[in-house]
Protein backbone atom coordinates (compact mmCIF):
# COMPACT_ATOMS: atom_id res chain seq x y z
CA UNK A 1 0.00 0.00 0.00
CA UNK A 2 1.49 3.43 -0.98
CA UNK A 3 2.14 5.51 2.13
CA UNK A 4 0.20 8.46 3.24
CA UNK A 5 0.41 11.43 5.14
CA UNK A 6 -1.82 13.04 7.69
CA UNK A 7 -1.99 16.86 7.28
CA UNK A 8 0.73 17.68 9.99
CA UNK A 9 3.25 15.48 8.89
CA UNK A 10 3.01 17.27 5.01
CA UNK A 11 3.46 20.76 7.12
CA UNK A 12 6.64 19.48 8.65
CA UNK A 13 7.60 17.90 5.23
CA UNK A 14 7.17 21.02 2.83
CA UNK A 15 7.12 23.83 5.30
CA UNK A 16 3.29 25.24 4.41
CA UNK A 17 2.16 26.28 7.48
CA UNK A 18 -1.21 24.04 8.18
CA UNK A 19 -3.71 26.98 7.72
CA UNK A 20 -2.04 27.91 4.24
CA UNK A 21 -2.28 24.21 2.79
CA UNK A 22 -6.22 24.26 4.36
CA UNK A 23 -6.51 27.79 2.33
CA UNK A 24 -4.92 26.66 -0.81
CA UNK A 25 -6.99 22.97 -0.51
CA UNK A 26 -10.49 25.42 0.46
CA UNK A 27 -10.25 27.78 -1.94
CA UNK A 28 -7.94 26.65 -4.77
CA UNK A 29 -8.33 23.06 -4.63
CA UNK A 30 -4.48 22.62 -5.11
CA UNK A 31 -4.36 19.39 -4.05
CA UNK A 32 -7.42 16.75 -2.75
CA UNK A 33 -6.60 14.74 0.21
CA UNK A 34 -8.29 11.62 0.68
CA UNK A 35 -10.52 11.69 3.87
CA UNK A 36 -9.38 8.55 6.33
CA UNK A 37 -10.20 8.07 10.33
CA UNK A 38 -7.47 10.59 11.13
CA UNK A 39 -8.77 13.30 8.93
CA UNK A 40 -6.90 14.23 5.36
CA UNK A 41 -3.86 12.07 4.29
CA UNK A 42 -2.05 13.50 1.33
CA UNK A 43 0.14 10.85 -1.12
CA UNK A 44 3.70 11.41 -1.95
CA UNK A 45 2.71 12.89 -5.13
CA UNK A 46 0.41 15.16 -3.74
CA UNK A 47 3.41 16.20 -1.42
CA UNK A 48 5.46 16.29 -4.46
CA UNK A 49 3.54 19.17 -5.92
CA UNK A 50 2.87 21.03 -2.61
CA UNK A 51 6.75 21.63 -2.52
CA UNK A 52 6.59 22.77 -6.02
CA UNK A 53 3.93 25.32 -5.36
CA UNK A 54 5.88 26.51 -2.24
CA UNK A 55 8.58 27.48 -4.59
CA UNK A 56 6.48 28.80 -7.20
CA UNK A 57 5.08 30.87 -4.74
CA UNK A 58 8.47 31.78 -2.89
CA UNK A 59 9.44 32.97 -6.86
CA UNK A 60 6.51 35.26 -6.90
CA UNK A 61 3.59 33.77 -8.39
CA UNK A 62 0.50 34.07 -7.09
CA UNK A 63 -1.52 30.55 -6.01
CA UNK A 64 -4.32 31.23 -7.68
CA UNK A 65 -2.18 31.43 -10.91
CA UNK A 66 -0.16 27.84 -10.25
CA UNK A 67 -2.93 25.82 -8.26
CA UNK A 68 -4.32 24.33 -11.32
CA UNK A 69 -0.97 23.83 -12.96
CA UNK A 70 0.33 20.15 -13.39
CA UNK A 71 4.03 18.95 -12.18
CA UNK A 72 5.66 19.41 -15.68
CA UNK A 73 4.20 22.87 -15.70
CA UNK A 74 5.37 23.64 -12.64
CA UNK A 75 8.81 22.96 -13.21
CA UNK A 76 9.41 24.41 -16.48
CA UNK A 77 7.96 27.82 -14.30
CA UNK A 78 10.52 27.22 -11.87
CA UNK A 79 13.03 26.68 -14.36
CA UNK A 80 12.04 30.01 -16.14
CA UNK A 81 11.94 31.36 -13.04
CA UNK A 82 15.00 30.74 -11.68
CA UNK A 83 16.77 31.80 -15.35
CA UNK A 84 15.43 34.95 -14.89
CA UNK A 85 16.09 35.75 -11.14
CA UNK A 86 19.87 34.89 -11.97
CA UNK A 87 19.67 36.90 -14.74
CA UNK A 88 18.54 39.86 -12.51
CA UNK A 89 20.55 38.96 -9.58
CA UNK A 90 23.68 40.00 -11.68
CA UNK A 91 21.85 43.56 -12.79
CA UNK A 92 24.64 45.88 -11.07
CA UNK A 93 23.10 48.98 -8.91
CA UNK A 94 23.52 51.49 -11.73
CA UNK A 95 21.42 49.46 -14.00
CA UNK A 96 18.36 49.40 -11.48
CA UNK A 97 16.56 51.91 -13.03
CA UNK A 98 16.35 50.00 -16.47
CA UNK A 99 14.47 47.12 -13.75
CA UNK A 100 12.00 50.51 -12.11
CA UNK A 101 11.20 52.46 -15.86
CA UNK A 102 7.97 50.31 -16.39
CA UNK A 103 7.21 50.99 -13.29
CA UNK A 104 7.54 54.77 -12.80
CA UNK A 105 6.58 54.92 -16.27
CA UNK A 106 2.89 53.90 -14.89
CA UNK A 107 3.38 56.06 -12.19
CA UNK A 108 4.01 59.13 -13.92
CA UNK A 109 0.67 58.36 -15.86
CA UNK A 110 -1.42 57.50 -12.92
CA UNK A 111 -2.25 53.92 -14.19
CA UNK A 112 -3.25 52.40 -11.30
CA UNK A 113 -3.50 48.53 -13.23
CA UNK A 114 -0.47 49.07 -15.14
CA UNK A 115 1.66 49.99 -11.96
CA UNK A 116 0.29 46.91 -9.89
CA UNK A 117 0.89 44.76 -12.85
CA UNK A 118 4.65 46.26 -13.41
CA UNK A 119 5.38 45.47 -9.50
CA UNK A 120 4.24 41.89 -9.52
CA UNK A 121 6.11 41.30 -12.79
CA UNK A 122 9.35 42.55 -10.57
CA UNK A 123 7.92 40.47 -7.82
CA UNK A 124 8.30 37.48 -9.94
CA UNK A 125 11.23 38.03 -11.82
CA UNK A 126 13.30 38.98 -8.69
CA UNK A 127 12.13 35.76 -7.00
CA UNK A 128 12.66 35.90 -3.11
CA UNK A 129 10.49 38.60 -1.57
CA UNK A 130 14.39 39.69 -0.28
CA UNK A 131 15.49 40.29 -3.43
CA UNK A 132 12.33 42.21 -4.42
CA UNK A 133 12.93 44.30 -1.37
CA UNK A 134 16.25 45.31 -1.76
CA UNK A 135 16.21 45.40 -5.40
CA UNK A 136 12.91 47.16 -6.16
CA UNK A 137 11.06 47.78 -3.63
CA UNK A 138 13.38 50.26 -1.74
CA UNK A 139 15.08 51.91 -4.78
CA UNK A 140 11.46 52.59 -5.95
CA UNK A 141 10.35 54.27 -2.66
CA UNK A 142 13.65 55.89 -2.88
CA UNK A 143 13.25 57.09 -6.33
CA UNK A 144 9.41 58.04 -5.69
CA UNK A 145 11.02 60.17 -2.44
CA UNK A 146 13.74 62.14 -4.39
CA UNK A 147 11.10 62.77 -6.74
CA UNK A 148 8.79 63.97 -4.24
CA UNK A 149 11.57 66.71 -3.24
CA UNK A 150 12.45 67.50 -6.69
CA UNK A 151 8.84 68.41 -7.27
CA UNK A 152 8.73 66.12 -10.27
CA UNK A 153 6.24 63.57 -8.06
CA UNK A 154 2.89 64.62 -6.25
CA UNK A 155 1.85 63.51 -3.10
CA UNK A 156 -0.96 61.56 -4.60
CA UNK A 157 1.70 59.44 -6.70
CA UNK A 158 3.36 58.31 -3.60
CA UNK A 159 0.49 57.26 -2.05
CA UNK A 160 -0.68 55.13 -5.18
CA UNK A 161 2.57 53.24 -4.73
CA UNK A 162 2.44 53.09 -1.12
CA UNK A 163 -0.98 51.50 -1.18
CA UNK A 164 0.22 49.01 -4.01
CA UNK A 165 3.11 47.76 -2.05
CA UNK A 166 0.97 47.42 1.55
CA UNK A 167 -1.56 45.19 -0.78
CA UNK A 168 2.13 43.26 -2.20
CA UNK A 169 2.80 43.22 1.87
CA UNK A 170 -0.65 41.61 2.60
CA UNK A 171 0.18 38.89 0.22
CA UNK A 172 3.63 38.66 1.83
CA UNK A 173 1.59 38.29 5.48
CA UNK A 174 -0.47 35.19 4.22
CA UNK A 175 2.23 33.22 2.19
CA UNK A 176 5.30 33.25 4.51
CA UNK A 177 3.87 34.03 7.85
CA UNK A 178 3.05 30.93 9.56
CA UNK A 179 0.40 30.42 12.13
CA UNK A 180 3.08 29.94 15.29
CA UNK A 181 5.54 32.41 14.27
CA UNK A 182 8.71 32.57 16.14
CA UNK A 183 8.30 36.17 17.06
CA UNK A 184 5.63 38.50 16.47
CA UNK A 185 6.55 42.50 15.06
CA UNK A 186 4.54 45.35 15.68
CA UNK A 187 5.48 47.82 12.85
CA UNK A 188 4.43 51.73 12.97
CA UNK A 189 6.03 55.06 12.98
CA UNK A 190 4.68 57.73 16.24
CA UNK A 191 2.50 60.37 15.54
CA UNK A 192 3.16 63.27 13.31
CA UNK A 193 5.48 60.77 11.13
CA UNK A 194 3.44 60.08 7.59
CA UNK A 195 6.49 58.67 6.13
CA UNK A 196 5.38 54.96 5.28
CA UNK A 197 8.10 53.80 2.82
CA UNK A 198 10.78 52.62 5.78
CA UNK A 199 8.13 51.14 7.95
CA UNK A 200 6.97 49.24 4.73
CA UNK A 201 9.58 47.70 3.76
CA UNK A 202 10.22 46.64 7.09
CA UNK A 203 7.42 44.66 7.28
CA UNK A 204 8.12 43.10 4.07
CA UNK A 205 11.67 42.00 4.92
CA UNK A 206 9.42 41.06 8.36
CA UNK A 207 6.85 38.95 6.72
CA UNK A 208 9.55 37.54 4.05
CA UNK A 209 11.59 36.01 6.69
CA UNK A 210 8.32 34.13 8.00
CA UNK A 211 8.07 36.19 10.81
CA UNK A 212 4.54 37.73 12.41
CA UNK A 213 4.34 41.07 10.75
CA UNK A 214 1.78 43.31 12.54
CA UNK A 215 1.44 46.41 10.41
CA UNK A 216 -0.34 49.35 11.63
CA UNK A 217 0.97 52.19 9.51
CA UNK A 218 1.91 55.66 10.17
CA UNK A 219 0.80 58.35 12.47
CA UNK A 220 -0.34 56.40 15.57
CA UNK A 221 -0.44 57.88 19.29
CA UNK A 222 1.89 56.68 21.40
CA UNK A 223 -1.34 54.99 24.02
CA UNK A 224 -2.28 53.00 20.85
CA UNK A 225 1.06 51.38 19.78
CA UNK A 226 1.41 50.46 23.62
CA UNK A 227 -2.22 48.76 24.02
CA UNK A 228 -1.60 47.16 20.39
CA UNK A 229 1.80 45.68 21.40
CA UNK A 230 -0.25 44.34 24.89
CA UNK A 231 -3.03 42.65 22.74
CA UNK A 232 -1.23 41.30 19.85
CA UNK A 233 1.40 40.12 22.64
CA UNK A 234 4.53 41.79 20.41
CA UNK A 235 8.13 40.22 20.82
CA UNK A 236 9.04 43.31 19.39
CA UNK A 237 7.75 47.04 18.68
CA UNK A 238 9.86 48.78 15.53
CA UNK A 239 9.00 52.05 15.00
CA UNK A 240 10.45 54.27 12.23
CA UNK A 241 11.46 58.03 11.84
CA UNK A 242 12.69 60.28 9.13
CA UNK A 243 13.91 62.97 11.75
CA UNK A 244 15.48 63.26 14.87
CA UNK A 245 12.86 63.19 17.73
CA UNK A 246 11.63 66.28 19.01
CA UNK A 247 10.29 66.78 22.83
CA UNK A 248 7.09 65.41 22.02
CA UNK A 249 8.32 62.24 20.73
CA UNK A 250 11.28 61.45 23.38
CA UNK A 251 7.54 61.30 25.03
CA UNK A 252 6.04 59.09 23.04
CA UNK A 253 9.01 56.76 23.02
CA UNK A 254 8.86 57.14 27.10
CA UNK A 255 5.29 56.27 27.01
CA UNK A 256 5.35 53.27 24.64
CA UNK A 257 8.86 51.88 26.90
CA UNK A 258 6.71 52.14 30.00
CA UNK A 259 3.49 50.59 28.61
CA UNK A 260 4.61 48.00 25.71
CA UNK A 261 4.93 44.26 27.55
CA UNK A 262 7.78 44.61 29.56
CA UNK A 263 9.77 41.19 27.77
CA UNK A 264 9.34 42.74 24.40
CA UNK A 265 12.53 44.21 22.20
CA UNK A 266 12.17 48.16 21.14
CA UNK A 267 13.35 48.74 18.01
CA UNK A 268 13.87 52.20 16.31
CA UNK A 269 14.86 52.58 12.42
CA UNK A 270 16.04 55.63 11.57
CA UNK A 271 18.93 57.35 9.17
CA UNK A 272 22.85 56.34 10.38
CA UNK A 273 22.49 59.51 12.16
CA UNK A 274 19.19 58.84 14.31
CA UNK A 275 20.51 59.08 18.20
CA UNK A 276 18.52 58.66 21.47
CA UNK A 277 19.97 60.17 24.86
CA UNK A 278 19.27 56.86 26.73
CA UNK A 279 18.70 59.34 30.02
CA UNK A 280 15.87 61.59 28.68
CA UNK A 281 14.31 58.90 26.26
CA UNK A 282 14.78 55.36 28.58
CA UNK A 283 17.20 52.41 27.72
CA UNK A 284 14.60 49.68 25.75
CA UNK A 285 15.27 51.49 22.55
CA UNK A 286 17.99 50.08 20.74
CA UNK A 287 18.24 52.08 17.40
CA UNK A 288 18.79 50.72 14.05
CA UNK A 289 20.59 52.49 11.87
CA UNK A 290 20.22 50.70 8.63
CA UNK A 291 18.62 47.95 6.83
CA UNK A 292 21.31 45.12 7.72
CA UNK A 293 21.36 46.31 11.43
CA UNK A 294 17.17 45.19 10.82
CA UNK A 295 18.00 41.87 9.10
CA UNK A 296 20.42 41.19 11.70
CA UNK A 297 18.08 41.29 14.75
CA UNK A 298 15.23 39.73 12.63
CA UNK A 299 17.68 36.75 11.96
CA UNK A 300 18.05 36.34 15.76
CA UNK A 301 14.23 37.01 16.01
CA UNK A 302 14.17 33.54 14.20
CA UNK A 303 13.61 34.94 10.91
CA UNK A 304 15.04 33.28 7.95
CA UNK A 305 16.88 35.32 4.74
Amino acid sequence: MAPSYPISAVSKLTGIPLDTLRAWERRYRAVIPKRAGRGRVYSEEQIQKLLLLRRAVEQGHSIGQVAALGDRQLRELLEKGSSIAAGQSSVKETDSSDLLAPVLHALDRFDYAGTDREINRLAAALGSPRTFVHQAALPLMRTVGERWHEGKCSIAQEHLLTNLLTGLLASLVRTYSPSNPPARVLLATPANEHHAFPILAAAMLTAAGGLGAIYLGTDLPAADIALAARKSEADVVLLSLSFAPKFEVLEDLIYVADKAPSAADLWLGGSPELHLDRATAGSRWMVLPDFTALEHQLAARGARF
